[in-house]
């Protein structure tokens, strides 16, 4: 049975963390190739946890039905700091939240097929996350008598991507700037270097899904129907992989690193189950 902080303790511990920012401050990134540096966007965001500038032609989106999303790349300097696992991961996590979070809308064609809009992303910052303050959460969320309390709030990571729709006539639709730090209260944590990264790869994911839904005007794109829906998740496994029903499951009562959770390219089940990074 796990044991509750006592109660003097608990009452030091929790009010510190709420003093502290409940945000990371979001990565700055580097220039990106997708969007130049002098590009002319709607600021939507400004604030140290969380920004974003984007340019977006409403009308030609609402037009448009089918959409390609092409792997995801990242930005010359962005991955400096991470290991080639953790650069797959990222990619891989970023591809397929684009993915998923938007077939319930579009019709998405595989990776090699026509479309009327092809979003390409670029990864331009990744904030890495401190492993010992990610442990520190955890231990603290085991053993204190408070629900949900949020993780301490020194060495969250985060993550910045730069984003761009076009048509086929190569017209940009939408041009968006993004980075988000990993907030207290709402990512969980994970011994990983990239686990908030990682997590805010759907932040990202819903964000896009959500400017391309909005036709403007209080209109709003409908749900393609249950056979449209499941081809395009099927593109998106086909191109970004799939996580196993179980690790999935599994990652609401464990904190399953990225790495763990990310089946590596050419690896058996067997494989992933036996790795001992978690």
């Amino acid at each position: 049975m796990a044991r509750s902080l006592p109660l003097p303790v608990a009452a030091l511990i929790l009010p510190c963390a709420a003093l502290m920012s409940a945000c990371a401050t979001a990565p700055k990134g580097v220039p990106g190739s997708l969007i130049a540096p002098d590009a002319q966007l709607d600021r939507e965001r400004d604030r140290p946890q969380s920004s974003r500038e984007q340019r977006i032609d409403r009308a030609a989106i609402a037009r448009s039905r089918t959409l390609r999303i092409e792997p995801p790349a990242f930005a010359d300097g962005a991955d400096a700091d991470l290991s080639p696992r953790e650069r797959d991961v990222i990619l891989a996590g970023v591809g397929r939240a684009l993915c998923m979070r938007s077939a319930s809308f579009f019709e998405l064609v595989a990776a090699d097929q026509p479309a009327d809009i092809a979003l390409r992303s670029e990864i331009t910052g990744v904030g890495v996350t401190n492993r010992g303050s990610a442990v520190v959460s955890l231990v603290t969320g085991v053993l204190s008598p408070v629900p949900f309390t949020p993780r301490w709030p020194a060495g969250m990571g985060g993550l910045s991507v730069d984003v761009v729709a076009s048509t086929a006539d190569g017209s940009d639709v939408l041009a968006l700037r993004w980075a988000q730090g990993a907030n207290a209260f709402t990512t969980n944590a994970t011994p990983s270097r990239i686990g908030d990264a990682y997590a805010l790869s759907d932040v990202l994911g819903r964000d896009v899904r959500g400017l391309l839904r909005d036709h403007g005007n209080g209109r709003r794109r409908e749900r393609v129907d249950q056979s449209t829906q499941r081809k395009s998740e099927a593109n998106c496994v086909a191109s970004f992989g799939k996580i196993d029903t179980g690790v999935r499951l599994a990652r609401f009562a464990l904190p399953l690193t990225p790495e763990f959770v990310e089946p590596e390219a050419g690896a058996s089940a067997a494989e992933q189950s036996s790795r001992p990074d978690r």
